[in-house]
């Protein structure tokens, strides 16, 4: 991070993320920093200012090569990410941007915590320093899932993390150094625990854009989830961010379905939805409905053979056939996309058709919490209530459903011990549980399997592909032949930028150095 990382105050971004407007941008003035109207406006700019979208989905095994690319030339990004190599460009989706965006989301909450300090009545500031506290914990959430092997309670002292960065920037040119993988998380367990407890709802004009309740909640759901040390904390905290009866608040996949391709790309993202309960809105190029690059685009896509096998068409023979989960780019095409992002584009000039666009990315939402407490429920042993969940899920889910034929435990179980399961077999720091008790096993690759088709083109799939320690195989194209990331290879870790290497962030290991 060898720059000043002092942030540009987005003041209209909630705004913008709620309809068409333009995005307004203002200056930061620390001078200005004074009321209770300014830090609000500060803390705007403490959630992540970019998106990991694009990164996870090229090193993950929902995209292959198909040889070419179409209007847009395939980023240097894509090329990276697919090879599993270094970062080296800086464009709006590469990891240097996602680094230095969650760092500059950081540098804000931190620069919002010492204002209230600074101030004669910091008790008056409570909500706001709640908020400050969960962004930071969160924006070092996502970084140390990025940079860092997954937690595990036997190397997470040993194993390199990345800086938890505690003070706001004073100078241009500062050396960090990481912490451990254990330092990491307690840090942001401490700061997850404190911001929950401060936080305040009715602080907020435009609740989604920002660190609810329920979104803290949410927060928690997925912290220990990745953690897998304290299921009762999953379950807690999930029944607390959503009801127990779920699925009036699931995004309605079934009703949307048949939408035109702008308005369901418009309602998929669109905060006013209940699924949603944190928005973020962020720069990116990924999954535009614009441009569609690299979607449609690049060398690396999601095929329609591989949606073919990905999104069977009925899943566990459920009565319906056809899963709701909405793609196009079907046919005689070489690509699948999945509608998920609205552009809001932003002109660099009156009248010039140059710009960057802007998505809503929904960070926390109903059904992410959800598939953490069906995981919560397996890993306690409530098999009934995991089974349940699930059944729910796919309710919503699958078309023309019928509540009298549903699955069991002993239909999943059968329908994962094929063989051809055998490379989505998860591994967590606690595969021993899951070996010892296959209905854990194989409940647990259910979930697997319904996150990855509920989170297509979202990134989220590569969350699980290291926890998990899935392997990953890349097609090439001309060679005709495979590349693969094992089970353990260390470039499931991002490289650390070269950029804060030379600002003294140790980089990560990497084969044959």
């Amino acid at each position: 991070m060898k720059r000043d990382f002092w942030i540009v105050l987005i003041v209209c971004v909630l705004s913008l993320c709620g309809c068409n407007d333009f995005l307004n941008e203002e200056p930061d003035n620390r001078a200005k920093v004074e009321t209770a109207s300014d830090l609000q406006e500060l803390l705007v700019s403490a959630y992540p200012q970019a998106t990991y979208h694009l990164i996870c989905e090229m090193m993950s095994d929902n995209v292959t090569d198909r040889g070419f690319s179409e209007d847009c030339v395939t980023s240097i990004t894509d090329d990276e990410m697919y090879f599993w190599r270094e970062g080296t460009d800086s464009d709006y989706d590469s990891p240097f941007a996602v680094w230095t965006g969650f760092y500059e989301g950081i540098a804000a909450a931190n620069y919002a915590l010492r204002i209230i300090d600074s101030k004669p009545d910091p008790e008056n500031y409570r909500a706001m320093r709640g908020e400050a506290l969960l962004c930071r914990a969160f924006g070092h959430f996502l970084l140390v899932n990025l940079w860092a092997e997954h937690y595990d309670p036997a190397t997470a002292a040993t194993m390199p993390g990345i800086p938890y960065v505690t003070e706001p920037e004073t100078v241009a040119f500062k050396e960090y150094k990481r912490n451990s993988v254990e330092e990491v998380y307690r840090m942001i367990e401490e700061d997850l625990r404190r911001g929950l407890q401060m936080i305040d709802d009715q602080a907020y004009s435009m609740p989604k854009f920002h660190f609810t309740k329920r979104a803290a909640h949410a927060f928690a759901t997925r912290f220990y989830t990745y953690k897998g040390t304290e299921w009762d904390k999953v379950l807690y905290h999930s029944l607390q961010a959503v009801p127990e009866d779920f699925r009036p608040e699931m995004r309605d996949a079934r009703g949307t379905h048949n939408l035109p391709e702008l308005e369901y790309a418009l309602q998929y993202t669109d905060p006013g939805q209940t699924s949603i309960l944190l928005s973020v809105c962020v720069p990116t190029y990924y999954n535009d409905i614009w441009n569609r690059c690299p979607i449609l685009d690049s060398r690396y896509v999601l095929t329609p053979s591989m949606r073919h096998d990905l999104f069977p068409i009925s899943l566990y023979n459920l009565p319906g056939g056809s899963l709701a989960y909405r793609t196009a780019g079907l046919g005689n095409t070489t690509v699948s996309y999945m509608l998920k992002s609205y552009g809001y584009f932003k002109s660099d000039a009156v009248n010039s058709r140059q710009g960057m666009p802007y998505v809503n990315e929904p960070m926390l939402t109903v059904e992410d919490v959800v598939l953490n407490r069906i995981e919560a429920y397996t890993m306690l042993g409530d098999f009934d209530l995991a089974v349940r969940d699930l059944n729910r899920f796919y309710s919503n889910r699958v078309t023309n459903y019928k509540a009298d034929n549903q699955v069991d435990l002993a239909f999943i179980m059968e329908f994962y011990a094929k063989p051809t399961w055998i490379n989505n077999i998860p591994e967590p720091h606690y595969k021993e549980s899951l070996q010892a008790d296959t209905r854990k096993l194989y409940l647990m690759m259910a979930v697997e399997d319904l996150r990855r088709m509920e989170f297509m083109q979202e990134g989220m799939r590569w969350f699980d592909i290291k926890r998990f320690h899935l392997p990953v195989v890349h097609r090439l194209h001309w060679e005709r032949t495979e590349i693969t990331l094992d089970r353990y290879d260390p470039r499931r870790v991002l490289q650390i930028p070269q950029e804060a290497q030379k600002a003294g962030v140790t980089p990560n290991e990497r084969p044959n150095e």
